[in-house]
């Protein structure tokens, strides 16, 4: 009751509060033209020289708006419905352009583009960027969660051309793809220009000021006012996709043969309708949720916790951050097999909200514990998936210049079963630094005979969670406070929480300093952080004591170095493990084409399957090379070794390789292997069953033609397959050759 009391005075506080943030800011005149204009990068149209006109003058990092190095200049104006943006983007040495012909959202180029915040609610904005070959970047930018969702895509239109003074970009935003309010007056809009110059360091040049005693970013940028009397439009999408698979599938050396149903054809259809001008219902039909992009290979070896991959697929993808929560209560990844979805999101007076529902055909999920978690799926009476339907609402509510409350409610349920979740959860900021974010969630679930007997859990359970924090990040320090609390049946099905059942404070405090480019400073930022942290299990064991002492640093060649130590005491399974442990981690950029980075861990740790002392070592390296302006590839390798006081328990060898030929903006070709490789001392496992050697490979070989992000063609084959003791020699155990064709109508 004192935790519901105190949410409840806070809640009450962020309402009544009329605390100022904002300062005053110049507004841009944003002239409506007449006509349209050719996407080609010269800027010859008449429409250019009606446009408004502002140059870049800030550079906000690595420097603190200080004068920027090169010159920028940016148009913008609007014809009713559209907004057209351009840049002249000036280089002394244009011969130093960094670009390449890549997929979209492909950051880290020399790019220009711009953000604006249609709502004026200094909290969210949408980014466009173009480099200087054409290539698109795009995502949402989150000031409540302090976030950047590049997974969102618009169809919208760029052109570029590099001249001899550097080069040119022309944009063109149909009003259709934006979400505003739903009027036909004078609005206002949050709007920054920037561009990103890599030269050594990563230059940031901006037409806002940034100023680093101000913890938010969108709510600092400039105002634009006009767009009298703009619609967005019903903006009605159809996108029908076919689909071709022939996948065929073996376990040996039990089942050799290889076992297929033949070729496989799909057909459906994505619907996407902007019911009003701030929102929008998107549906799909026998949907097609295929997963072209392929996982990173993870050490899955002596882990407590079930691993988290972040969602690929479009649909979920679109209007995720209306979701987003402190804590992950909807994970769109436990949606494994879905054969319809609905959605619906907007925002409008300061009300924001997202529906969503769909009806899985597998039913899994995670089953948290305290100490580990594991991975359920239940099963109907003759041994099939178990079916189950899925509804999850989101519901935000701004609050002053930077403060919001929100809720969240997911279920899931088939016959016999189900998981509910209700949560509340708010910012409110105090000061331009200080701010204090809260969570309080509610779990029930019913849980089938099968979960009772695999789990040992009751036929019916509830648990409560929440987290308060408090934290304050000003230019110099950093302060934050957290407290965490768990009970044990607290379960979300449809998120990701795979510890639950104990309580956590943590404390931390940080130094940030800065060099100058004036007194020739190798590192633009360093800092220093110490930290405390105890988790304490639901029965009063302690579980965890950890200090952490960190230094961080940024500087030249675009590099970041990262020094990590810890001293913890670790209680697991009745004993207490003293540990000493530290990590080191850099990448740099020799030459703006070439990335390279590593990492390295050792120290002391645990022997989570035998509840043993061990010890560590881990070492790491990438690398990403932009070998030219169209071929490009990516390489990481991470080596474990693991032992205990008898010996060495395992070592791992994990390779991840990428490689892509772009044709142009919109065609490439791709091949990827995804490589693991664990060598047990099987003698020291308890477990008789257990295997001396594992290698998983999982390879793809992709051709993909984008026209815009929902127009679009795929040509691939994969295949996986394993070695073990079981069998003496590499054996696959499932290839696929598919390709998917879709492409967006729009009314």
């Amino acid at each position: 009751m004192q935790l519901l009391k105190s949410c409840f005075i806070s809640i009450m506080l962020a309402i009544s509060s009329s605390a100022v943030f904002a300062e005053k800011i110049d507004s841009l005149n944003i002239p409506e033209v007449q006509g349209d204009i050719t996407l080609d990068g010269k800027l010859d149209e008449a429409i250019w020289k009606q446009a408004s006109k502002v140059s870049l003058d800030y550079e906000t990092r690595p420097g603190e708006n200080t004068p920027a190095p090169v010159k920028t200049t940016a148009y913008i104006a609007q014809n009713g419905d559209s907004l057209l943006v351009a840049f002249v983007a000036e280089d002394p040495e244009p011969a130093k352009l960094h670009y390449s012909f890549q997929d979209r959202d492909g950051w880290g180029n020399d790019q220009v583009g711009f953000k604006i915040d249609t709502f004026n609610d200094a909290r969210k904005a949408y980014n466009f960027f173009v480099n200087p070959v054409g290539v698109q970047s795009d995502s949402i930018e989150d000031d409540v969660s302090l976030s950047e969702d590049t997974s969102w895509n618009g169809i919208w239109f760029s052109a570029a051309q590099i001249t001899g003074t550097g080069y040119n970009v022309e944009i063109k935003i149909p009003f259709k793809v934006l979400r505003f309010p739903d009027n036909s007056d004078k609005k206002t809009w949050g709007i920054d220009f920037v561009r990103f110059y890599p030269r050594g360091y990563m230059y940031r040049l901006a037409y806002s000021p940034q100023r680093r005693d101000i913890n938010c970013y969108v709510c600092q940028i400039k105002k634009a006012e006009g767009f009298e009397g703009i619609e967005s439009g019903r903006n009605l999408e159809m996108t029908p996709y076919l689909v071709a698979q022939d996948s065929k599938t073996r376990n040996p050396p039990a089942e050799p043969a290889w076992q297929s149903e033949g070729v496989d054809w799909e057909t459906g259809l994505d619907f996407r309708w902007g019911v009003t001008d701030s929102s929008v219902l998107n549906a799909t039909i026998n949907p097609d949720f295929s997963q072209v992009e392929t996982d990173a290979a993870q050490l899955d070896v002596n882990t407590q916790f079930s691993l988290f991959y972040s969602e690929k697929r479009p649909f979920f993808l679109e209007g995720a951050e209306y979701f987003r929560t402190p804590f992950t209560l909807l994970n769109t990844r436990t949606i494994a097999n879905p054969d319809f979805g609905a959605k619906y999101i907007g925002k409008t007076d300061g009300h924001s909200f997202g529906v969503l529902a769909s009806r899985d055909q597998q039913t899994s999920f995670l089953i948290p514990g305290s100490l580990s978690s594991s991975l359920a799926r239940l099963t109907a009476a003759d041994g099939s998936d178990l079916e189950s339907d899925v509804f999850a609402a989101r519901y935000a509510y701004d609050l002053g210049e930077k403060s919001q409350i929100g809720g969240m409610l997911t279920h899931r349920s088939a016959d016999g079963y189900h998981n509910s979740v209700a949560a509340i959860d708010g910012k409110y900021m105090f000061t331009n630094v200080d701010e204090l974010r809260y969570e309080v969630m509610y779990s029930d679930s019913e849980n089938p005979e099968q979960l009772q007997q695999a789990y040992g859990i009751a036929p019916s359970t509830d648990g409560l969670g929440y987290r308060v924090n408090y934290s304050h990040n000003g230019r110099d320090w950093d302060v934050f406070a957290t407290h965490i609390d768990f009970d044990n049946d607290f379960r979300t099905d449809l998120g990701y929480k795979p510890q639950v059942g104990y309580d956590r404070q943590a404390f931390g405090v940080k130094r940030n300093w800065y060099g100058t480019q004036a007194n020739n400073d190798f590192f633009s930022d360093y800092s220093l952080q110490v930290k405390g942290e105890r988790v304490t299990e639901y029965t009063d064991q302690k579980l965890w004591d950890l200090a952490t002492v960190t230094l961080n640093a940024n500087g030249e060649y675009r590099s970041g170095f990262t020094l990590v130590g810890n001293v913890s005491y670790e209680f697991y399974q009745d004993n207490w493990f003293p540990q000493k442990y530290y990590s080191h981690s850099g990448s740099f950029y020799p030459v703006n084409a070439l990335r390279v980075g590593y990492n390295i861990r050792w120290g002391d740790g645990v022997d989570y399957r035998n509840a043993r002392a061990a010890t560590y070592q881990e070492y790491g390296v990438y690398s990403n090379w932009q070998v030219t302006q169209h071929w490009s590839f990516g390489g990481e390798w991470q080596f474990t070794d693991f032992d205990v006081e008898q010996g060495q328990l395992f070592k791992a060898n994990i390779f991840n390789f990428d490689t892509r030929y772009q044709f142009d903006q919109y065609s490439y070709l791709k091949f990827v292997i995804r490589y693991t490789d664990v060598d047990y001392n099987a003698p020291l496992y308890s477990d008789p069953n257990q295997v001396s050697q594992e290698t998983i490979i999982d390879r793809q070989l992709l051709y993909g033609y984008k026209w815009n992000p929902r127009t679009v063609f795929y040509l691939g084959y994969s295949d996986n397959g394993f070695e073990d003791n079981t069998v003496n020699r590499f054996e696959k155990t499932g290839k696929t050759f598919f390709s998917k064709f879709s492409y967006a109508f729009q009314f």
